[in-house]
């Protein structure tokens, strides 16, 4: 149970309208604002977050959307490229109804085989875009990667040929070289961007943050971490980000705690255990408190 519960691209496909799949391995689909199932309500304090078992592309062809992204808020619009990796949490909170997208979905062993040099870092991680999920693209070289995406959508419906997995990859292959041109050739991704003291420190929290939310809820863990006061670190976010460092703890909680109970196997209790609260009743009062509805009402929803 120390894990969080991760999304199966089969699962994902199920809520796609216009999916093309190889083997739940790989897939191409179209978002559509219009689709009831990207996102009902939106209302973002009970939008449900999530970690997708595989990497996630998407390239935003019109309207926009509020999305978080380990907590950080970022908003795409047309021409937007956002990439998602498997440790990344992710929330929609809002969804235009203009809202076109191109999705690109590959599971982790799907991707490995793209990569013949098994020593060498893959491709994915070529592009160091762990740090930097969301880009705005020139409209030409959106185009450019869209035409590809396409592209690769038509290796998909090769379902007669006798090396479609590989005539997949390969594609594949041309269009994560396609990004590293793109983004190679950026110089704000050639030069190392210098970011100010309180901007490592705010990068440093957010790392902590996403390692060890579950157990430590207190601000004085992450302040000792940092070698800075509590008193500092809470002035040092609410300047950056007008939240409080205890604001961000919450929302951390409040994510994994929407998270685990979005899994039918896992019981309220076992969600208080996972998260470190002292009961189940402490927890109950926390979740209430943020979210207006017990735990249990809010797994019904």
């Amino acid at each position: 149970m120390e894990n969080l519960p991760l999304i199966e691209i089969a699962e994902l496909n199920k809520s796609i309208v216009g999916c093309d799949s190889f083997h739940n391995d790989f897939s191409i689909a179209d978002v559509d604002g219009k689709d009831s199932t990207i996102y009902e309500n939106n209302d973002p304090e009970y939008s449900t977050p999530m970690r997708l078992n595989a990497l996630l592309m998407v390239l935003v062809t019109d309207g926009s959307s509020k999305i978080n992204i380990d907590y950080i808020p970022y908003t795409v619009e047309k021409n937007s490229f956002i990439t998602i990796m498997p440790t990344h949490t992710v929330q929609i909170l809002s969804v235009t109804k203009d809202f076109k997208a191109r999705m690109v979905i590959a599971s982790k062993p799907f991707l490995e085989e793209c990569n013949p040099n098994k020593k060498g870092a893959s491709m994915v991680h070529y592009m160091q875009i762990r740090k930097n999920p969301c880009s705005d693209l020139q409209p030409e070289e959106a185009e450019h990667l869209e035409n590809y995406i396409e592209f690769v959508r038509g290796k998909i419906k090769l379902r007669t040929h006798l090396f479609q997995k590989e005539v997949i990859q390969n594609a594949m292959i041309g269009f994560f070289l396609e990004l590293a041109n793109i983004f190679g050739s950026r110089k704000e991704h050639m030069t190392p961007q210098v970011l100010s003291r309180k901007e490592e420190l705010f990068e440093q929290f957010l790392q902590l943050l996403f390692e060890h939310c579950k157990e430590q809820h207190v601000v004085t863990f992450y302040a000792e971490k940092l070698f800075i006061t509590p008193q500092y670190l809470s002035l040092i976010l609410k300047e950056l980000t007008g939240k409080s460092a205890n604001k961000w703890i919450d929302d951390a909680l409040i994510i994994e705690a929407k998270m685990l109970l979005k899994a039918p196997q896992t019981t309220v209790q076992q969600v208080a255990d996972i998260l470190h609260f002292s009961d189940q009743s402490t927890f109950g009062k926390f979740f209430k408190k943020h979210m207006g509805i017990s735990p249990m009402e809010y797994r019904k929803s």
